[in-house]
């Protein structure tokens, strides 16, 4: 199984057409199929069905077409880094989840680029597991993890602003009219929660929420799909404040009491060597973190 062959699959992949997709790479058709009749022999099975309104993936098409996307971003990026001359340029990849710390990381970026132009970003959003595992296979250079995550396999930076808790709620519901929400309001309110949270006993006793006995009406990865749920009165979604804009919509942000907070960390793999922009942004971040202390002091 070569690269290119991997390439020519993905570019079938995206336009779902065998045609267009020789088109695109600037092959004949007969080529193009060729290859990927070789690729199902090599891997002894069938990758997608043709229909007549094109391809459609089988479930081995799609676990290769997500592993291939992986190995073709981490090829790419090998050649980038090992070729980067004296000029700086090249793409920084950086996973995280949702958290506005993702803008002082985005802010040092922008200050970074106005300099080093030829540099691109990556941005992947998922939830914690998603980007550790993209992290540890060396496709991202950088993930954002909220706390609480046991840092010390990782190198990495506490960013300098902190996300606070509460639920997205609709705001002509009775919680919606209040400025705060504690544990007792929300015992038997149906909730829906991120995955992360689920499982974290460190965020049940700060919030005093026993998700065991709790209405839990659904879970989440990502909060835009959550607020819809939120919008129909399904519950109220526990998240961070600031991902979703409630500003003119019918939904509104109501932070617990206790006030609850999370740090946010910049990790990096300990044994990876850093490529030339990826060391250029640490820089950049250091240097807004000192700035950030220096205000504060």
């Amino acid at each position: 199984m070569e690269l290119q062959q991997l390439r020519y699959f993905l570019a079938v992949v995206e336009e779902k057409n065998i045609t267009r997709a020789a088109r695109i790479l600037r092959i004949s058709q007969p080529a193009l199929s060729r290859q990927l009749q070789r690729l199902e022999d090599e891997l002894n099975g069938v990758l997608f069905d043709r229909t007549p309104s094109g391809i459609v993936l089988t479930e081995n098409g799609y676990y290769l077409a997500e592993r291939a996307r992986e190995m073709v971003t981490l090829a790419d990026k090998i050649v980038t880094n090992l070729t980067t001359e004296e000029t700086l340029h090249g793409d920084l990849y950086i996973g995280g989840g949702e958290t506005t710390s993702m803008l002082s990381v985005i802010r040092a970026f922008h200050e970074m680029h106005q300099q080093h132009p030829e540099v691109t970003i990556r941005i992947h959003s998922g939830n914690g597991q998603d980007i550790l595992d993209k992290l540890d296979k060396g496709i991202l250079d950088f993930g954002l993890v909220i706390e609480p995550f046991d840092v010390k396999e990782y190198h990495h930076l506490q960013l300098a602003t902190a996300d606070r808790w509460g639920i997205l709620t609709r705001r002509d519901h009775p919680l919606g009219r209040q400025t705060t929400v504690d544990a007792a309001d929300l015992r038997n309110a149906p909730l829906i929660i991120s995955e992360q949270t689920k499982d974290q006993q460190q965020f049940a006793e700060k919030t005093g929420l026993d998700f065991n006995a709790s209405r839990i009406v659904g879970t989440y990865n990502l909060l835009f799909n959550a607020s819809l749920l939120v919008k129909e009165g399904l519950g109220h979604a526990l998240c961070l404040e600031h991902i979703i804009n409630t500003t003119g919509s019918e939904l509104i942000f109501v932070p617990l009491l206790p006030n609850v907070t999370s740090n946010t960390f910049l990790i990096w793999k300990k044994e990876a060597v850093l490529s030339r922009p990826a060391k250029k942004l640490l820089e950049w971040i250091n240097d807004q973190l000192q700035i950030k202390k220096g205000t504060d002091a």
